[in-house]
């Protein structure tokens, strides 16, 4: 599979900078091209994923893999055995030609663009397909910290800088925050934290982001190791506290907070 797409990428001219080359560029089409949505998909290398849920993850970013949206998928962990912040795969789609656009084109490149056009939507899916899959934690793996906090302020800027008029992340974490500026963990299990202690150590920290008016979607809240293990609701009313006023500190909505999934497709 990763032969087949990096030969797609080579003969199609899509790989860059960014990942993602325009069709529009390659035929040197004078094209603008607006951004509709940006979404950004951040995994938590930590997070114990099922099949149910990963297919959750796949489908509502798919979904939005359609011309004139921007894709980002980026992983995280915690900075330990090689781990860290990382993106995975960033690009835009291009925004197709109006009929007066294409007008003005020549019939054989038209042609051309058209296939450049349809085999970009193919080639995107697939490489985003295989970006969130990489991005998953490994069988065997256990990777004990989570830099939640920290990694949220990092790809915070990349949202920001992003021209879009809507902004969408799908947060795929645990959302249990374990680092050195707190832990959500007390005796090898989730504790029940209080929102407004937490949140004070995250300003003092300096750890609030600014997520550009982005809309917040998380799957797999409170997922451990032990999936059978009961979850207690008040400790699950804690952690949406937190995260609800963290987010709103933060310049971001938080729209569904899956437990650990969301109710329906994101549209």
């Amino acid at each position: 599979m990763r032969k087949i797409l990096l030969y797609l990428a080579l003969s199609l001219g899509f790989l860059g900078a960014s990942d993602l080359k325009s069709c529009y560029e390659m035929y040197k089409i004078e094209k603008e091209n607006a951004v509709n949505t940006a979404v950004f998909v951040l995994v938590d290398e930590t997070t114990p994923f099922n099949d149910s849920l990963k297919e959750q993850i796949f489908s509502n970013a798919l979904g939005f893999s359609v011309f004139s949206n921007h894709i980002f998928i980026a992983k995280f962990s915690a900075f330990i055995a090689g781990k860290y912040n990382e993106t995975i795969f960033s690009g835009s789609l291009d925004t197709p030609l109006s009929d007066d656009e294409k007008y003005e084109i020549n019939k054989a490149v038209l042609s051309k663009v058209d296939k450049c056009l349809k085999d970009q939507i193919g080639f995107v899916k697939k490489k985003v397909k295989a970006s969130i899959e990489s991005s998953f934690l490994k069988q065997g793996e256990n990777i004990a910290k989570s830099d939640i906090l920290y990694a949220l302020k990092d790809f915070a800027s990349s949202i920001k800088e992003q021209q879009a008029k809507r902004k969408i992340v799908i947060l795929a974490s645990d959302m249990l925050e374990n680092s050195a500026i707190t832990s959500f963990y007390a005796k090898n299990a989730v504790r029940r934290i209080e929102a407004k202690k937490e949140l004070a150590k995250v300003e003092k920290e300096g750890l609030f982001a600014d997520f550009d008016g982005a809309e917040i979607y998380v799957i797999g809240t409170a997922l451990t190791q032990n999936q059978k293990s009961y979850v207690d609701p008040k400790m699950l009313g804690a952690l949406n506290e937190f995260w609800n006023e963290y987010f709103a500190k933060s310049n971001a909505t938080l729209k569904e907070f899956g437990t650990p999934a969301l109710k329906k497709a994101i549209k």
